[in-house]
């Protein structure tokens, strides 16, 4: 009875496997020096696949189901051993039990930086993590090439072959793209695409696909500072506007370097004057951005705002007046122009029919009609009535 009981605990007629750890990818089954009877039942779970190993081949695989181990569900393994009628013996092979479940949530990154250049920063430093899940969908293959003489294959082990491979095609698509820093944010998303297609053509021989790929661009701080400001300035001109102030910011820590130097002297007042005039440039480009803005929300058919930018045009044409010598438009209240240095004070006189104040300049009186244009006397310099033929002060022949 002992020895009965002994042989059969050498035995199996039973094969399954389960894993506690769900990052494992593959591993062999422990048969504890145990063989496997003929008709022994091997248990392939949900998300599984089994593979005999016959004297170092991979032979015969099963998928998910309930399987009694005689020639017909062995047909390779049944070849090698040449069971041409069926056997009733007990026989050695390993199991490979390999899952096939999607593994979720793997992370990824860069571990160098790329060099992109950009427009307004030159050259930038940057990165890109993210994160891809992938299932076995070859088991064969996978068992073949990665696998090899392991016992346990796991999700640890292939990220150290995998994230090289997907960092040097973030590499590839990055060069390949030309784009600034700004624009990889949106570009993310195409980028996953890419990245999914390259690696599954290439993961695809080790019996592996990458079911999903997400990237997220890992700029440095000095960047995301930069693009915090930029988007502050967004509304203000966009990137017209964060040159300029870059141009500013650069000529004030230029102005602060001269000034901590003892011997700056003229050149710090220099630096002092550069960064006045850089000041006073951005203003004036903001200002019309502003006003570029305001055109551009009136081209967009915003009736309110036209309505108010034309209300405003016709109160700004109300405190206008035009200069009586030179005819350019000053503001109103104004003494003097501003284009000929004109007196803007309008001068009055006495209309020489009706009597009628009136401006100096008119031709004809606004009240009567009559003419206001004297005739001088040539010899004493009295003005005259219009149509006096003789001066009446000295005679003079006026013509």
């Amino acid at each position: 009875m002992g020895l009965k009981n002994l042989i059969k605990g050498q035995l199996l007629s039973s094969i399954s496997y389960r894993s506690s750890d769900p990052m494992e990818l593959a591993a062999v089954y422990d048969r504890d020096g145990r063989r496997i009877m003929y008709q022994s039942v091997l248990t392939v779970m949900p998300g599984q696949a089994a593979i005999l190993v016959n004297e170092g081949q991979l032979t015969d695989i099963f998928m998910p189901g309930r399987y009694e181990l005689t020639t017909n569900n062995m047909p390779i393994t049944t070849t090698l051993n040449q069971w041409k009628y069926g056997f009733n013996d007990t026989f050695i092979v390993d199991i490979i039990f390999v899952n096939t479940n999607e593994i979720i949530d793997i992370p990824w990154g860069t571990s160098e930086q790329v060099t992109v250049k950009d427009a307004v920063f030159g050259l930038v430093n940057v990165g890109a993590n993210g994160k891809y899940s992938l299932s076995v969908t070859d088991p064969k293959l996978f068992a073949e090439n990665l696998l090899g003489v392991k016992n346990r294959y796991t999700v640890a082990d292939l990220k150290s072959f995998m994230t090289p491979q997907i960092a040097m095609y973030f590499k590839e698509i990055v060069t390949e793209k030309q784009m600034d820093f700004f624009d990889m944010q949106s570009y993310c998303y195409e980028a996953a695409q890419i990245l999914k297609a390259k690696s599954d053509d290439f993961f695809g021989r080790y019996g592996i696909q990458m079911q999903k790929m997400a990237v997220q661009v890992a700029l440095p701080e000095v960047v995301k500072k930069a693009i915090d400001e930029r988007a502050s300035l967004g509304a203000l001109g966009g990137m017209d506007a964060y040159a300029y102030k870059r141009q500013v910011d650069a000529q004030a820590d230029a102005m602060v370097a001269m000034a901590k130097n003892p011997n700056g002297g003229m050149n710090s007042m220099a630096g002092m004057g550069m960064q006045m005039s850089a000041g006073m440039v951005f203003g004036e480009m903001m200002a019309g951005n502003m006003a570029n803005m305001s055109g551009g929300m009136n081209r967009n058919g915003m009736a309110a705002n036209t309505n108010v930018n034309s209300a405003a045009q016709q109160n700004a044409g109300d405190s206008l007046i035009t200069c009586p010598k030179c005819g350019a438009s000053v503001k109103k209240g104004t003494k003097f122009c501003s284009e000929c240095g004109a007196s803007m004070l309008i001068q009055k006189k006495k209309c020489l029919k009706c009597g009628a104040d009136i401006d100096a300049g008119v031709k004809f009186c606004p009240e009567c009609g009559a003419d206001q244009s004297q005739k001088i006397c040539p010899k004493c310099g009295h003005a005259a009535a219009p149509g006096t033929k003789f001066c009446p002060e000295c005679g003079t022949n006026l013509g």
